[in-house]
């Protein structure tokens, strides 16, 4: 089955909280409004990697919790240490398909349950496959979208940053100087100009 339409391709460059990375891996589900929740592999430059996922109400970390290290799994709660999280939600997750080097730890199953779990310390996600004994445990995340930029974006920030930060230096030496009253016009014209420049990067990246 082919997969949906989602933020961001397989091998796409893409800023994590302003860290370079690259999509090396997608797996997909669909929801039961049958919306995508896309899961992205992601490398860093040393090779480390991080699984974001994307949903339509937003995007996450998970974090997979190691084989010794699992929540205990007790009814409608798990323990971590002698914090507890309940049961705040259940997904049920219909695979579509994989590409590249998927994010491990889903068992390869037509259908998961993926139960959200609420602490004070944040959220957890315990994902079943149904007739299996299978369990995969992940730290949840959720993420600001003006921090999951592709690297067009980025590069689009960066630039309005660099005229902003050039524009300020202009305007800073000309004030020094002691210029004429042209010039003091001039400099309070570049200050306008700014915060407009940032702006109208920031719109270009969030929509």
């Amino acid at each position: 089955m082919p997969l949906k339409p989602s933020r961001f391709a397989l091998d796409e460059e893409i800023s994590l909280s302003g860290k370079p990375l690259r999509v090396i891996g997608r797996l997909q589900f669909e929801d039961a409004d049958g919306e995508p929740v896309t899961r992205y592999q992601l490398a860093e430059a040393s090779g480390a990697t991080q699984i974001l996922e994307e949903r339509a109400d937003g995007f996450a970390l998970l974090r997979q919790f190691l084989p010794a290290a699992q929540p205990v799994a007790a009814g409608n709660t798990l323990t971590v240490v002698e914090e507890k999280y309940t049961l705040a939600r259940l997904r049920k997750l219909k695979a579509l398909g994989a590409e590249g080097r998927p994010p491990a730890g889903a068992p390869g199953a037509p259908l998961l349950l993926s139960g959200v779990f609420q602490g004070s310390m944040g959220a957890l996600v315990r994902e079943i496959a149904p007739g299996t004994p299978v369990q995969t445990f992940f730290s949840f995340k959720p993420l600001p979208r003006e921090e999951v930029l592709s690297g067009a974006q980025r590069a689009t920030l960066a630039e309005a940053e660099r005229l902003a930060a050039e524009q300020h230096g202009r305007a800073a030496a000309e004030s020094g100087a002691g210029a004429g009253a042209a010039a003091s016009s001039m400099g309070k014209a570049l200050l306008w100009i700014v915060p407009i420049l940032i702006l109208l990067g920031l719109a270009y990246a969030f929509t």
